[in-house]
C-alpha cells in the first residue's frame, strides 16, 4: 500500500493539460478541507436521499484509515482548475462502487439540494471519450445556482491498481475542454500508479 508521502510524490510528477505540474497540498490542509467538506455535507438536505453519497462523494471520498494526496493547477488565464486526488487502501466494497455498477448516475441525474432553506437544482450526465482506462467512469454536474448562474463539474475516476484516482475539472474554455483535461490528468496518474 502506498503511504501518503508516495501518493504525493506521484501527484507531483503529474503534469495539466498546459504541461504544468500540480501544486501538492499539505496533508494538513487535506484534512482541514474533508472536514470542512464533511461538515457541510451534513447539512445539505439532498432529494432523492439515496444521492446524498454521490453527491457527497464528488467532493470527499470517504477517507477513513486510507491514505491521501491531491494535486491543483489552476490557469490564470481562462479561470479552469483542474485537481487530482489518489486515494489508497479503501475498501473493497468503496472501489467496487467507483465503476457505478448499481447506477447511482442515472438514479441521481437529477436532485435537489436544501441548504438553510436555499434550493439548488443539480442534475449529472455521464461524459464519454475522457478517457480510455477500463473500469473509468466520467460525469459532469451541473449546479443551478439561485442567482442563475450554473457551475459545471467534470469528474473522472478509476481504480488503477487498487488506488481510486479522481480528476475534476471546472471552468475554461468549453465542456468538451473540461472533460479532455480531467481525462489527461488520470491518464497521466494512471501511468505513474504501480
Amino acid at each position: 500500500m502506498y503511504t501518503s508521502d508516495e501518493l504525493a510524490a506521484i501527484v507531483g510528477q503529474v503534469r495539466d493539460a498546459a504541461d504544468r505540474r500540480l501544486s501538492v497540498l499539505p496533508n494538513g490542509d487535506i484534512a482541514a478541507a474533508l472536514e470542512q467538506t464533511k461538515a457541510m455535507i451534513s447539512s445539505i438536505d439532498v432529494e432523492p436521499a439515496e444521492c446524498k453519497e454521490l453527491a457527497a462523494a464528488s467532493t470527499v471520498p470517504s477517507v477513513e484509515d486510507s491514505t491521501m494526496a491531491i494535486g491543483m493547477s489552476t490557469d490564470s488565464a481562462t479561470g479552469a482548475v483542474t485537481a487530482l486526488s489518489l486515494v489508497g487502501g479503501l475498501d473493497h466494497s468503496v472501489l467496487a462502487q467507483v465503476s457505478d455498477p448499481s447506477g447511482q448516475l442515472a438514479k441521481c441525474s437529477s436532485m435537489t439540494m436544501t441548504a438553510s432553506g436555499i434550493n439548488v437544482a443539480v442534475t449529472i450526465t455521464p461524459v464519454e471519450g475522457a478517457t480510455g482506462l477500463p473500469g473509468a467512469v466520467a460525469y459532469r454536474t451541473d449546479t443551478a445556482l439561485p442567482d442563475g448562474s450554473s457551475q459545471s463539474v467534470v469528474r473522472a475516476q478509476v481504480v488503477h491498481h487498487g488506488i481510486l484516482i479522481a480528476s475534476v475539472a471546472t471552468g475554461g474554455g468549453s465542456g468538451a475542454d473540461a472533460v479532455r483535461r480531467a481525462g489527461a490528468l488520470l491518464d497521466a496518474a494512471a501511468a505513474l500508479v504501480h
